[in-house]
């Protein structure tokens, strides 16, 4: 059997031909089973065969159309392509059948170009014999196709991709050769082509882009699939490691040879580059020549070193041997042949090169030696054997593959692995013209790559870096050669791995695999595995394995059928280690075997026992994300699960619900209220479940959709409570008592609310439910900053709540340290506030709380503004302010207006503040607004009316402010009201009495410990001695709004 691409002859049973090093087809004994990859389809059709059959007697035509096939044949199989089969005159070839090559898209191209110009030379024969002339079409197109065994000589391909090659050969003209474009952008630079407009295919909905080819350009080196105009990032040891090799041959004046080793797109081309970039720089550096080998045997087996001898020539020396020379020039440097023999040309070469190094040193580098023959190998090894004295060092730059024909070349090779991630950012940045720092690669680019500077570049390129459907086809053609190179054996253990992802063992690829391949046993698994380490597939982790970069494994996975992905998926559920992973694990894999069986038609009964079972591991994990506080990933499993869920099934109705409060916590407050209202609509026609009815009915209440007419969410929840207590729901109960609590911290009963929050926070403990839990301490924080509480006895409760509870509670930490901030603050301990601020932030942002981006800035601003930075608190509230609107949360949106209003006073602009209120104003009168927000606005609007020079509207608001406070628990609520009153006495020209409202409202923050109000207090006080009585507004000045509010 001849290897596709030397020709030459290969041995029995080898995996790469030995003299160009491309991968072999696999024999009958290694036979592939049934798979997906990405190949590229050819069909050839004659044009006027009928009229041609009208003019050649039958005979005739047979033989001019069996010379024509022969033709065609031969130019597919030069390229390495497979004849499927002849239908009537039409050929239909396939590339990457039996083996995947990374440039099978452009083989194939040079094969129709080749077919053409052959019909061309067969066509002046004919004219000359029977007086006919042979007219084709051909189409191209490229993508991934399901393919069985060819050497069973069955149906190899079959898929889309050849539906669409057919159809684009029939819209081809005569003579014409029409590409897809997957095949344009798989084929590479070079390809020359005109645009035919958008093209309407039979059995399309969609319009293909066609090409028209005009040619192909002779193969171009690394600069046309890199870019090497890019910053060097990285690599400082390989480039030490060149470096110490080159001083170390000319300290000895030994000829030596170094191999850079990596996989395709790990930057051996730019590293070395690189190297000889600077080390040329330098007085004394080295002179050097470049050579490559071509990936299609397209040179004489010496052209790659004749390459880099002529380059190497070009860069100067006149005082050369010319007789080794002329030598050289009639046989390697002429045509890249050994001639007059290999020992004659290594013996001149030699001399040339030690000629050349006693001015420099001599660097000849020759690339992708995977691709080469066996005779530039020996050619090397005897050159090396007769260059003595002579600092010349050879550099080698070959994959892996190489390594299995020519083992002795892995020793003492540079490894070139993969960037680190910090490398690979940088990388992306300069990729992305500088991206800003703020913007850096999301973990699941990086770990795609896994390092791969190409990888990474043609990621970025296509635009998607992180969806899974985006490899880019160069890719898949890439790491396909790879994986299809292997031993069925091999390739089975990849395609396992890949079904479990992430790292795996060798006893789960056991247990996976049932019914292991001939030839792997469970004694032969290990190795097999550090086989495919040594191939840089995968890489160890620990007593496990994983693959080197997600995009191996992605195409791994995509190369399996979808009948043994189903069946992988469903073992895979049943695993041990699966189940430990937790019901999330099992109910991707038990989704993705109904998926496949559902794309495969299997429409039975086992499929839709997987659909059920996948809905119900996938609510239970959402159930799980939401009791520890992780909602986008709930929102994300309950999505998957209420999609798998049929109508009416026990469990659909909990995991809607339970899905409809998640997207209200992520701000998708449309999404969730109509599923919120559908499970309320669905008891209302009394076909509900009686508590997912009430967690329903709680949660719309608590967002303004309440069951009945103007249903406050308190009501809810007492309405409620009953429900979940008689069916034992902690979770419920949890939420129930909270909604209660926070009406009672609405009306300042903080005593009474604590009561509630200790026994929300009982049951959502029970629940183990950590939102709750932390809804729970968050809310008895902030009754220890409002409420009666000490400040010195509250930052110590605080601090013990979250000693308690807080730890490894991302969500409990982040609602304590916003209300321990503020209580810190009225401490005058700036420095925590700030830190527990800072904290909570951070945790906010990995959340992923909606709710965060209006509540946090509102703490935020509150310490500011105790801390005298008043600008940065309005910031604060105005993005606060913004972020309820969005939200539609109307008590977090008053009470952003209330604080930036009180701001906006204290710094004297009562305009400002009166504008800001303007929402607000209409709720004035209504009976059920909050005591505590209700004697902060009527406080602010007695201030504006006093400055406004209202005198009777601003008394009577300040007396009512004061009269509301003194029916809540808080001294803070108490003491501001007090201030207000002061202020609004002040500004109406009555000293006196502002200075006992100021000494009234210092007492109750001392009572507190509110340092900071406790100085406004005082200086207020201060300034009503000092100021002449009747100095009101009637005399012109406005001061009622010039001094700061406590918080």
């Amino acid at each position: 059997m001849p290897c596709t691409s030397c020709r030459r002859a290969l041995p029995p049973d080898a995996r790469f031909c030995p003299y160009c090093g491309s991968p072999c087809a696999l024999g009958p004994v290694t036979a592939k089973p049934t798979g997906r990859k990405v190949v590229t389809v050819l069909f050839c059709d004659l044009v006027g065969s009928t009229a041609l059959s009208g003019a050649l007697d039958a005979e005739t035509l047979r033989s001019v159309t069996l010379r024509w096939f022969d033709l065609m044949r031969q130019r597919i199989e030069e390229q390495g392509g497979t004849v499927e089969k002849f239908i009537g005159d039409a050929v239909m070839a396939v590339f990457g059948v039996p083996t995947v090559r990374e440039d099978d898209a452009r083989r194939a191209v040079a094969a129709a170009l080749a077919m053409r110009e052959a019909l061309a030379g067969l066509n002046v024969r004919l004219e000359q014999g029977v007086g006919v002339r042979l007219e084709m079409r051909i189409g191209l197109n490229t993508g991934q196709a399901v393919t069985g065994s060819a050497t069973l000589r069955q149906a190899m391909v079959s898929g889309e991709v050849v539906n669409v090659a057919a159809r684009l050969e029939q819209n081809a003209a005569a003579g014409e050769i029409l590409i897809g474009p997957d095949t344009l952008a798989a084929a590479g630079p070079g390809v020359r082509t005109t645009e035919t407009g958008p093209l309407l295919l039979k059995g399309k909905s969609d319009r293909v882009t066609g090409h028209r080819l005009l040619g192909l350009d002779e193969e171009e080196g690394p600069e046309a699939l890199r870019r090497f105009d890019l910053a060097f990032i990285g690599r400082s040891r390989e480039l030490a490691l060149i470096e110490r090799t080159l001083d170390r041959v000319v300290r000895t004046r030994r000829a030596d040879r170094l191999v850079v080793g990596g996989e395709a797109g790990q930057g051996k081309t730019r590293l070395v580059r690189e190297w000889l970039h600077r080390a040329t720089a330098t007085a004394g550096g080295p002179r050097h020549g470049v050579g490559r080998c071509r990936a299609r045997g397209e040179q004489p087996s010496l052209g790659p070193l004749a390459d880099a001898v002529a380059d190497l020539l070009r860069t100067g020396g006149t005082a050369l041997p010319s007789p080794e020379l002329d030598l050289l020039h009639q046989g390697l440097l002429l045509n890249g042949t050994p001639n007059p023999s290999p020992a004659d040309t290594c013996a001149a070469l030699a001399k040339v090169l030690a000629g050349l190094s006693e001015a420099e040193p001599v660097v000849l580098v020759i690339d992708d030696c995977h691709w080469a023959a066996q005779p530039l190998f020996d050619a090397l090894d005897r050159l090396l054997r007769v260059l003595t004295d002579a600092a010349v060092l050879i550099i080698l730059l070959t994959r892996p593959q190489l390594f299995d024909v020519r083992p002795e070349l892995a020793l003492g090779t540079v490894p070139l692995g993969g960037l680190s991630d910090a490398e690979a950012q940088l990388l992306a940045a300069e990729l992305t013209g500088g991206a800003a720092p703020g913007e850096p690669l999301a973990p699941q680019v990086l770990a795609r790559v896994g390092g791969n500077p190409l990888h990474l570049e043609q990621l970025l390129a296509a635009g998607d870096p992180v969806g899974a459907d985006s490899v880019p086809l160069p890719l898949q053609a890439l790491i396909g050669a790879r994986i299809d190179a292997l031993d069925p054996p091999e390739h089975q253990a990849l395609g396992l791995a890949s079904v479990l992802g992430g790292d795996f063992t060798a006893g789960e690829l056991t247990a996976l695999a049932g019914h292991p391949a001939p030839g792997w046993t469970g004694s032969e698994l290990r190795p097999l595995l550090h086989r495919l380490v040594r191939h840089r597939l995968i890489r160890p982790d620990g007593g496990a394995f994983r693959f080197a970069g997600g995009l191996i494994q992605e195409v791994v996975y995509a190369s399996q059928s979808k009948q043994d992905r189903a069946d992988r998926h469903e073992r895979a559920a049943r695993l041990d280690s699966v189940r430990q992973r937790g019901s999330a694990a099992v109910g991707g894999h038990l989704e993705q075997a109904y998926r496949h069986r559902v794309e495969l038609g299997a429409q039975d009964a086992h499929t839709d026992g997987l659909r059920r079972r996948a809905a119900d591991a996938l609510a239970e994990a959402g159930r799980l994300a939401l009791a520890h506080a992780d909602p986008v990933w709930a929102a994300d499993v309950l999505s998957r699960a209420t999609a798998r869920y049929a109508a009416g099934e026990p469990g659909s109705t909990a995991t809607r619900r339970r899905l409809g409060q998640t997207l209200l916590d992520l701000g998708r407050g449309t999404e969730g209220r109509a599923l919120l209202e559908e499970v309320l609509a669905e008891a209302l026609a009394g076909g509900g479940e009686v508590v997912e009815t009430a967690h329903a009915r709680l949660a719309l209440a608590s967002v303004g959709r309440s069951a009945g007419p103007g249903e406050s969410p308190a009501e809810a929840a007492g309405a409620t409570l009953p429900v979940f207590a008689a069916a034992g729901d902690d979770l419920g109960q949890a939420r129930a008592c909270l909604r209660l609590a926070q009406r009672a911290q609405e009306q300042g009963r903080h005593r009474a609310a604590e009561r509630l929050l200790a026994c929300a926070l009982d049951h959502a403990v029970r629940a183990d439910a950590e939102p709750e839990r932390a809804a729970a301490l968050g809310a008895l924080g902030v009754s220890l900053w409002r409420g009666p509480q000490p400040v010195a006895d509250a930052v110590a409760r605080c601090r013990e709540l979250l000693a308690d509870q807080g730890a490894g509670r991302r969500a409990v930490r982040l609602t304590l340290n916003c209300p321990l901030a503020v209580v810190l603050a009225l401490h005058d301990d700036r420095d925590g506030a700030l830190a527990c601020l800072a904290e909570a932030e951070h945790l906010a942002k990995r959340l992923g709380y909606a709710e965060a981006d209006a509540f946090l800035p509102i703490f935020t601003a509150t310490v500011a503004d105790l801390t005298g930075r008043r600008e940065e608190a309005l910031l604060s509230l105005e993005r606060a302010a913004a972020a309820a609107r969005d939200l539609g949360a109307t008590a977090l949106l008053r009470s952003a207006l209330l604080d930036a209003a009180r701001i906006r006073l204290d710094l004297g602009d009562w305009r400002t503040a009166r504008g800001t209120l303007a929402e607000l104003e209409g709720e004035r009168a209504q009976p059920a607004r909050p005591r505590a927000e209700s004697a902060d606005l009527d406080g602010l609007c007695a201030r504006i009316a006093a400055a406004r020079g209202q005198a009777a509207t601003a008394t009577r608001l300040a007396a009512r402010a004061l009269a509301t406070a003194a029916r809540t628990d808080s001294p803070i609520v108490q003491g501001t009201a007090a201030l207000d009153l002061a202020r609004t006495a002040l500004a109406l020209g009555r000293p006196a009495d502002a200075a006992a409202a100021a000494t009234r409202a210092r007492r109750r923050f001392a009572v507190k410990g509110h340092l900071p109000a406790v100085r406004q207090a005082e200086a207020l006080v201060s300034r009503c001695r000092i100021r002449p009585p009747g100095h009101g507004p009637a005399a012109g000045r406005v001061t009622g709004a010039g001094m700061e509010a406590p918080r």
